[in-house]
């Protein structure tokens, strides 16, 4: 069975995806507002007076690790609900919406991380020994709390968003549009809106919403060409980590420690539209190479069976 056609397994009304969306979303707020909330405890700020902090105060108060882990505890929250709501909201095993294999690949899964990591390592390389902007930010005594943040909290960021997007929405669109490429398209245009309240789109301006347009549909591709979460989630976690880790600046949404700090004129650089134009296609077409991947355009522009004896087949 295809990775879209999981969406047949279980219960799939559109009510279930309704109260599946409102109870996730709902559990993302309350979590959001009871970690900050706790936070802002924590550094002595008490209830009455949070009103009065912005966002950035907060941040100075908490300082950039608990203010970064606040942030993420949501998303936490947001991927053990989502994966109850799988199980007993759709009726549906966990597995299928991370892939159509028997077990998660994880190397496919690191390969793909590694291989991206290639992509940003080396442009960062060459931002460093090009832009006198970029500059060294080590600090002993936040970097090393970072780096266990970045590598067991932050996935689950990740991993929700992929689960979220490239998962149940693409594979729950497919009801609705049977044709792979046009629930790719909309899922990577939801995931470009729901991006707008970043910083970054306030400092760079809407044209960002582009690229996170062209990300998602990336992945979304990945996913649906792969018939797995593997390929997208690989990527998606190493860029996340990468932001957080290796470089960061004082507007976009990851404010951390970083190593380096880049003071450069916030703009929509030319490497951007590489990234997109050039090692985008590139991966994919590695990819395809290495996984062997057939027929493109019958996987993307062929309606899906969706036939429900399917779903007894596959349950027996």
């Amino acid at each position: 069975m295809k990775y879209l056609q999981l969406a047949t397994l279980g219960q799939r009304s559109y009510l279930r995806y309704i109260i599946t969306l409102t109870g996730v979303i709902s559990i993302f707020i309350v979590v959001g507002q009871i970690s900050y909330a706790t936070g802002m405890t924590l550094v002595g700020v008490s209830t009455s007076e949070m009103a009065n902090y912005s966002l950035v105060q907060a941040r100075e108060l908490m300082g950039s690790n608990l203010f970064f882990i606040i942030n993420l505890l949501p998303f936490v929250a947001l991927f053990f609900a989502l994966l109850l709501a799988i199980r007993y909201i759709h009726q549906r095993p966990v597995w299928s919406i991370f892939t159509a294999r028997n077990a998660f690949d994880w190397k496919r899964f690191f390969v793909s991380f590694s291989l991206f990591g290639v992509v940003l390592g080396g442009g960062l390389c060459y931002s460093v020994l090009t832009n006198k902007n970029i500059q060294w930010n080590y600090h002993v005594d936040s970097f090393w709390m970072l780096l266990g943040i970045s590598f067991f909290i932050l996935p689950l960021q990740t991993a929700v968003e992929e689960l979220l997007f490239r998962g149940y929405m693409l594979q729950g669109s497919i009801n609705l549009f049977k044709k792979p490429i046009i629930s790719a398209i909309v899922s990577s245009v939801v995931f470009a809106v729901l991006h707008i309240g970043n910083p970054e789109v306030e400092t760079l301006g809407t044209e960002i919403l582009l690229y996170y347009f062209s990300c998602g549909l990336f992945m979304a591709l990945l996913t649906v060409l792969d018939d797995g979460l593997e390929l997208s989630l690989g990527f998606h976690t190493v860029n996340n980590i990468f932001g957080a880790l290796m470089v960061t600046n004082n507007w976009q949404v990851f404010q951390t420690d970083a190593l380096f700090m880049d003071t450069s004129e916030p703009v929509i650089g030319f490497d951007l539209w590489i990234i997109v134009l050039v090692f985008f296609p590139m991966l994919l077409f590695i990819y395809h190479k290495v996984y062997k991947w057939k027929s493109w355009g019958k996987v993307l522009f062929e309606k899906i069976d969706l036939d429900d004896n399917m779903q007894k087949e596959e349950i027996l």
